[in-house]
């Protein structure tokens, strides 16, 4: 019931900007720091959906601005203004290759209303030249920094290692049991 009153009052008038932000175990600049650095962390895609019910489609864009909004009572909410490729003209904006690589025209932006997007619903992605289509970028995902893709494992092969690290435990310290 707080976190409803505080919204409902709206934000206050300050706001904070960034050049950086990292959240998600992502780190992100804004374009305009980006340009000089020979690293690129400005590249930001979100999941959204279409006017087709239940299609959900990925929004490529540039991060141009992070501004963090404050509320009555200390909540902050953070939020990403983003320049958005145009994903909706198959032709002239966005690509896909026969290994599912998508390409995207950084000439055509989508005209919008709606620039901003919550921090925490952003990913990152980054941009590459794309050989096979002069004046396009090829989008490479990847995953946060410190995080591993998580394999399957069966029950065994827990065990096995939980088991392993008990008998290496009682070895070390022969006082536990």
């Amino acid at each position: 019931m707080a976190d409803l009153l505080t919204l409902s009052r709206g934000p206050m008038k300050y706001v904070t900007r960034f050049k950086g932000y990292i959240i998600n175990g992502y780190r992100f600049h804004v374009q305009d720091y980006d340009k000089g650095l020979r690293t690129q962390n400005c590249g930001i895609v979100v999941a959204g959906e279409t006017d087709e019910e239940g299609k959900i489609i990925d929004y490529y864009g540039d991060l141009t601005d992070i501004l963090e909004l404050q509320f009555i009572g200390g909540r902050r909410l953070v939020l990403f203004r983003c320049m958005w490729f145009d994903v909706y003209d198959n032709e002239r904006g966005v690509k896909m290759d026969e290994y599912d690589f998508v390409s995207v025209n950084p000439q055509r932006f989508l005209k919008t209303d709606e620039p901003f997007v919550l921090a925490n619903q952003a990913s990152q992605v980054f941009y590459a030249r794309d050989h096979s289509n002069k004046g396009w970028n090829v989008v490479r995902k990847f995953l946060p920094r410190d995080t591993f893709d998580d394999m399957q494992k069966n029950d065994n092969d827990s065990e096995d290692l939980h088991y392993s690290i008990d008998r290496k435990r009682k070895r070390t310290h022969p006082g536990l049991e």
